[in-house]
């Protein structure tokens, strides 16, 4: 009985920190769309991360993602990748020649 409940917990909190990490690469592409639609890019990247910036209809996009892996997979040999992503509304608009805002 106890080495099933090891292996329940131990997916619990596997599962637990799938979602953390969505959370994490959703704050990523969200970050990563801001920054884009403000016309800076920011060229270092989240170590394990991978972004990927476009122009989707008028907007832009920002996907991140991460590959992971279950607690032992060395012995299956399989993982997956988790994807966040975030749309932000371009504000080409608001930058003026002479580097300042728009009032």
């Amino acid at each position: 009985m106890i080495p099933v409940l090891l292996a329940v917990t131990v997916l619990l909190v596997w599962v637990t920190s799938l979602g953390a990490t969505y959370v994490r690469l959703l704050d990523v592409a969200q970050t990563a769309a801001r920054q884009a639609a403000r016309g800076v890019v920011d060229t270092a990247p989240v170590p394990g991360v991978d972004v990927e910036l476009a122009e989707v209809d008028g907007l832009i996009r920002a996907e991140a993602r991460e590959q992971v892996s279950p607690p032992l997979a060395a012995f299956w040999d399989w993982g997956f990748t988790v994807r966040a992503q975030a749309h932000a509304v371009p504000e080409w608009g608001m930058v003026t020649d002479d580097g300042g805002g728009a009032p």
